[in-house]
């Protein structure tokens, strides 16, 4: 299952779909709106597997996510812009830059004891950066794995966000 995931999810990155700011921008969009739709079954899946408070879920888990992604929104254009170089001798005549591209596939292995921000965070960035991601869910945090594996699909591009098991 993890071997075909990750080919899934490099066929997809390869596709180039991954690139354009606009698709990148619409994913931590929807990314964003999962979080914020559903607090309530993120705490109760934290209660279950953790005894968490419903209190304690968004200053531990879903602040920093949501900051996360409000960064990236506000910065992305920046950060993908191409970055001007200083010319030399050698390159006095041509057009030189620095231009920020995606590398590809990166794996997200959650932890048991903070379930979403650890496993969250990391995709802000994967997806920012334009990278497909194969998603892997601590095991002992039943709860949690089980609704990230149902949501991040329902939100997300499902190629370019796998979960592996």
């Amino acid at each position: 299952m993890e071997r075909q995931a990750v080919q899934r999810a490099k066929e997809a990155f390869l596709s180039g779909r991954t690139r354009p700011l606009e698709f990148r921008l619409q994913q931590l969009h929807a990314l964003q709106r999962m979080i914020t739709e559903k607090e309530a079954e993120i705490s109760t899946a934290l209660k279950q597997d953790i005894n968490r408070s419903q209190y304690d879920t968004p200053l531990l888990e879903l602040i920093g996510i949501e900051n996360e992604i409000k960064l990236a929104l506000e910065k992305l254009a920046v950060w993908a812009a191409p970055r001007p170089v200083e010319r030399n001798l050698l390159t006095i005549s041509d057009e030189v830059y620095i231009q920020p591209e995606p590398l590809g596939l990166v794996l997200i292995i959650g932890a048991w004891n903070y379930p979403w921000a650890v496993t969250l965070q990391p995709l802000v960035g994967a997806i920012a950066a334009g990278n497909a991601a194969v998603v892997k869910p601590s095991e002992l945090s039943e709860h949690s794995s089980l609704l990230l594996r149902a949501l991040l699909p329902r939100y997300l591009d499902k190629p370019l966000c796998l979960q592996s098991c």
